[in-house]
C-alpha cells in the first residue's frame, strides 16, 4: 500500500483500543505497586510476591507502548493542523492534567506516606 493512497482523515479506532488497553495495564501495574514487596510510597500489610512476576512481565513493553500510540497520534495531528496549533492543543491537554496531578494528587503521597512510616507498632490507626 502507497503511503499517498491513506485517508488521513480516517480514525484508526484500533489505536483507541490500543491506548485503552495501554492505560489499563498501568494503571493496574501502579495499584499493583501497593501489594508487592518493594518499594513504594503506601504498603499495604498484605503486601506479597504474588503479583511481582506479573509486574515484571509488563515492564519492559509498558512505557515503550504509550509512548508508540502518542507517537501515531500527534503524527495524525500534525497531519490535520499547523504546528502551532498542534502545540496549542498539546499544551491544552497535557499542562491542565498535569497541573491538576501536581497540586491535588502529589500533595497527599508525602503526606500518607510519613503518616504510614511514623505509625508506631501496635497503633490501629
Amino acid at each position: 500500500m502507497n503511503p499517498a493512497d491513506i485517508d488521513h482523515r480516517a480514525r484508526l479506532y484500533f489505536l483507541d483500543w490500543v491506548r485503552i488497553v495501554a492505560f489499563f495495564v498501568l494503571i493496574l501495574y501502579h495499584v499493583g505497586m501497593v501489594y508487592v514487596t518493594w518499594g513504594w510510597h503506601v504498603k499495604s500489610p498484605f503486601a506479597s510476591d504474588t503479583l511481582e512476576s506479573y509486574m515484571f512481565l509488563s515492564s519492559p513493553w509498558r512505557l515503550g507502548l504509550l509512548f508508540l500510540v502518542s507517537g501515531a497520534a500527534s503524527r495524525f495531528m500534525l497531519v490535520k493542523c499547523s504546528a502551532c496549533a498542534f502545540m496549542r492543543q498539546r499544551s491544552w491537554r497535557l499542562l491542565v492534567p498535569l497541573l491538576f496531578g501536581m497540586l491535588l494528587i502529589v500533595p497527599p503521597q508525602p503526606y500518607f506516606e510519613v503518616i504510614e512510616k511514623v505509625r508506631l507498632p501496635g497503633q490501629l490507626s
